[in-house]
């Protein structure tokens, strides 16, 4: 399950590598989270991305009005939707109605 959390500074995760990231080391490899809020795409303790907030925010088309923290949750619930499925191609549509066509041409049966 994927989780997003605002990052504050405290927490030591892991890089994809296997390196310890810890707060000095994300600090380093992306000096922006000291200027602005960013969140970190976290898999069991694996950092995956480290994102700047707002961005996230109009990328997944998070309301503006919540919270940073209500939209963190928000993140997360999109994160780990199951994917709709897609439409019905069109062949699958003719293919549907052929059978459907096919099944009301049968006579009627009586079942004694």
């Amino acid at each position: 399950m994927i989780r997003y959390e605002i990052f504050d500074g405290k927490k030591t995760y892991m890089f994809p590598n296997g390196e310890l990231a810890t707060p000095e080391v994300i600090k380093q490899k992306f000096p922006a989270v000291t200027m602005f809020p960013h969140v970190l795409e976290i898999n069991g303790n694996v950092i995956q991305a480290v994102m700047e907030l707002q961005a996230t925010r109009q990328i997944m088309n998070i309301d503006n009005t919540l919270t940073d923290d209500k939209a963190v949750v928000e993140m997360t619930k999109k994160a780990n939707q199951p994917p709709t499925p897609p439409p019905p191609t069109p062949e699958e549509r003719l293919a549907a109605a052929a059978e459907f066509q096919n099944l009301m041409m049968l006579p009627d049966v009586e079942v004694q």
